[in-house]
């Protein structure tokens, strides 16, 4: 389970100065040659003074920061307006010093013809650019005099924040490490928190999704049973129609209904069969006949169709669980990119779009070793999971799932020994663990030869089917290390 947490990490004034100071020295007389704005609350600037060094600054209203960073970002293809209005202004220019104000969260950065102020007051957090008469240019967020007391508007004058009073702000628990500045020191920081903050949203936007997908198919599967009970129903007209003709002596223009004797039950009954009036005898036959062969094509369909959504709604379920498991920014982004290609998740972004599902790497193969030697193999993900019974699974092997729920494939290799009892319930309990059913005390587990196990063409990743099995139950086993190993 993942949870959100809304904290807010404000740099304390001392701490700004302590950075603005570090920057001063490092950046002062360097060069700017880059800028981005990766996302409407971030800045990027990459400053050349002997090397390059990328300066951080983030408006985001719980980590409003400025620091040296090693993070690399995406940038979009056309740059923002206010990175526009930068790079038009202070890009090739000399940093002539950085300065915090004492007391306050608030950096000058100056240029010969400008001063670029940073304010890092959380919600209100700016990034504003005055020329030599303290003219604003242009800022990050304007505030229109109809909005706010303070107006932040290109051309009117620039008024400094009110200095704050009486605020005690208790520091943020960042260290620095052995032979670290403290420019480093928040960027380790805020990276992992960002990260951490990134992973939980993309966590609930794609469980969303999913739970929408899974909602829409079980409608689906429901829709389609109504329409089989309906159609179960119909297809009885055929011998409603048939008993039309056999009877046609007794049925007339106009008629309502008719009793006839049902001679398909045993022993026959009285049967009342409502009839349209305005139909001849032949007429309402046939129409009995095109009702029972309308229903015949619904049940045909519904025999291919049940089993196709019903694979969907279990490949939902995989990919929940998938996600419910992932603990890496990459197996986020894997899961990601599958959405995308199975249709479930619209990308705006082109790369992503283009780019095909990677296929699973040896890597997403976790490997451990039993107290008997014995190799265990489990997959990652589904994509793992096909490429361990493609390629690294002997027709020999024992194959190991949790009974009815998502979960990885698990490969016990026997390499020609027999293993014991104790070495089979060490792959079920891994299996048992990396399955949807972890946290129960007991689960059942199935278990077979791997020459049991086939996946059917056209098979979503990680489906296939098991010709006959064995079953355990057994307590779910954590593999060691398991985020750790790899094949």
């Amino acid at each position: 389970m993942v949870s959100f947490c809304a904290k807010i990490h404000f740099v304390e004034p001392q701490l700004v100065k302590e950075v603005a100071r570090e920057l001063d020295g490092l950046l002062t007389g360097g060069i700017i040659f880059r800028i981005h704005q990766p996302d409407p609350k971030t800045l990027t600037i990459r400053v050349f003074r002997g090397k390059e060094y990328t300066l951080l600054i983030s408006c985001h209203p719980r980590f409003c920061r400025i620091h040296l960073t090693e993070k690399r970002f995406k940038n979009p293809p056309v740059p923002p307006r206010f990175c526009a209005l930068l790079r038009s202004r202070i890009l090739n220019q000399r940093i002539l010093g950085i300065k915090a104000l004492e007391g306050e969260r608030i950096v000058h950065i100056k240029f010969k013809d400008f001063t670029l102020v940073v304010e890092l007051t959380g919600k209100s957090s700016n990034v504003i650019l005055i020329d030599q008469n303290s003219t604003v240019v242009d800022a990050l967020r304007h505030y229109p005099p109809e909005e706010s007391k303070r107006v932040v508007f290109p051309g009117v004058k620039f008024t400094p924040l009110p200095k704050p009073e009486g605020i005690t702000e208790k520091p943020l628990p960042i260290e620095k490490k052995e032979g670290e500045i403290w420019n480093e020191a928040l960027d380790r920081y805020y990276t992992e928190l960002t990260e951490k903050e990134e992973f939980q949203r993309e966590y609930i936007h794609l469980s969303r999704i999913l739970k929408d997908a899974r909602k829409r198919v079980e409608r689906k599967i429901k829709n389609i049973l109504s329409d089989r009970q309906r159609a179960e129903k119909e297809k009885e007209y055929q011998k409603t129609g048939e008993l039309l003709l056999s009877n046609f002596h007794l049925l007339k223009r106009g008629m309502k209904e008719v009793e006839l004797e049902d001679f398909y039950k045993s022993p026959p009954e009285k049967v009342r069969i409502e009839l349209d009036p305005a139909l001849s005898p032949q007429e309402n036959a046939e129409k009995f006949f095109r009702r029972a062969k309308k229903a015949k094509r619904t049940l045909e369909m519904v025999a291919q169709r049940l089993p196709e959504v019903e694979e969907e709604l279990r490949y939902i379920e995989t990919l929940l669980y998938e996600l419910e498991s992932a603990e890496t920014k990459e197996e986020m982004e894997e899961l990601k990119s599958v959405l995308i290609k199975e249709g479930y998740l619209k990308e705006p972004s082109q790369r992503l779009l283009k780019d095909p599902v990677r296929p699973a790497k040896p890597s997403s193969i976790g490997r451990l070793l039993t107290d008997e030697g014995f190799t265990i193999l489990y997959g990652r993900n589904s994509r793992a999971n096909d490429l361990l019974l493609r390629e690294y699974t002997a027709k020999d092997d024992l194959w190991f799932h949790a009974k009815g729920v998502p979960g990885s494939h698990v490969v016990l290799k026997l390499a020609g020994r027999c293993p014991s009892e104790e070495t089979i319930r060490h792959a079920a309990g891994v299996a048992a663990f990396l399955s949807k059913n972890r946290s129960a005390k007991k689960v059942e587990v199935i278990f077979t030869e791997a020459k049991n196990v086939r996946k059917p063409k056209g098979a979503r990743p990680g489906l296939v089917t098991v010709a006959e099995y064995r079953t355990i139950v057994v307590e779910p086993l954590e593999p060691e290390g398991r985020n750790k190993g790899n094949s």
